[in-house]
């Protein structure tokens, strides 16, 4: 949340959102309320009802608060001394009221859609993919509706089925649209003006129909895996771990599999009680497995 590299400890409490800094020694400062809202009391924000996010939406790399309320967007925005500005809304869509956007129904995110360093809104409503673009000027632009497809209707997409994610699969700075739909996955690429291009399959697997995987049992990510720019897709099947990395043209080879564990059968993980994550634990920028299984944290590295 400063720009120092570090990440920090953020936390939607009862009376507001908390932060602790790290510090450089590896510790971690005090405990301090830095906005009394975006809280279940201050402000009565509900999980089922009201999505929050940490995002950079001016480029400034510190990370702002970012949350769907009722009403739209709102922000505040991080300051260089640690503190957070004034909650904004800055979007009169995307809420629970201004435009009957549901967590059951419809995935909001915060993705640069553009490649200028600024994270865009980005959901995914009853009629496909919009996106309300974050100005220079702290501002965001209208809501624009970029890909006919990805939606509650448009293409039947539902959230206990179809994962969708915004990730950068050929390394231009943009962030595609990646969605895990019945027949395999679909990816839309960001293109320089602000479009996106066709929706195509780009891989037949890691699906509900291709594969047979299934929210429940088989988390799956994009992550990047090589170190080369590019999110790689990668699910946690019955088996083990799935990987079917990103070529640099909009396609993806073939999944393969590369770790004989981590899986519903392979190793007996479980989604409701071993979070797993794809996350660089060694600064080499490819991301490595990490595990929280019954007897502790487990890692394999890229």
């Amino acid at each position: 949340t400063t720009g120092d590299g570090r990440a920090d400890i953020v936390g939607f409490g009862e009376a507001g959102v908390y932060v602790s800094l790290a510090r450089a020694d590896g510790t971690y400062g005090p405990v301090t309320r830095v906005v009394d809202n975006f809280a279940y009391s201050a402000g009565g924000w509900r999980i089922e009802r009201h999505p929050r996010f940490l995002a950079d939406t001016t480029g400034d790399g510190r990370a702002d608060i970012v949350g769907f309320g009722d009403a739209g967007v709102y922000v505040s925005r991080a300051q260089t001394d640690g503190s957070f500005g004034p909650v904004t809304r800055v979007v009169a869509d995307f809420g629970y009221v201004a435009g009957g956007w549901r967590v059951e129904r419809h995935p909001r995110f915060l993705a640069d859609t553009t490649g200028d360093g600024r994270a865009d809104i980005v959901g995914f409503g009853d009629a496909g993919v919009y996106v309300s673009r974050a100005q220079a000027d702290g501002t965001f632009g209208p809501v624009t509706r970029v890909v006919d497809d990805f939606g509650y209707n448009a293409g039947g997409w539902r959230v206990e089925r179809h994962l969708r994610f915004l990730a950068d699969t050929t390394g231009d700075g943009r962030a595609d649209i990646v969605g895990f739909g019945e027949a395999g996955v679909y990816v839309s690429l960001a293109r320089a003006d602000g479009t996106y291009g066709p929706v195509t399959r780009v891989v037949d697997n890691f699906a509900y129909s291709a594969g047979g995987w299934r929210i429940e049992r088989h988390p799956r990510f994009l992550a990047d895996t090589t170190g080369d720019g590019r999110a790689d897709i990668v699910g946690f099947g019955n088996a083990g771990v799935y990987v079917s990395r990103a070529l640099g043209n909009g396609g993806f080879d073939a999944p393969g599999l590369i770790v004989t564990n981590f899986g519903y059968d392979a190793g007996g993980w479980r989604v409701d009680q071993h979070p797993r994550f794809l996350a660089d634990t060694t600064g080499d920028g490819r991301a490595d497995i990490i595990g929280f299984g019954s007897a502790g944290v487990w890692l394999h590295r890229s």
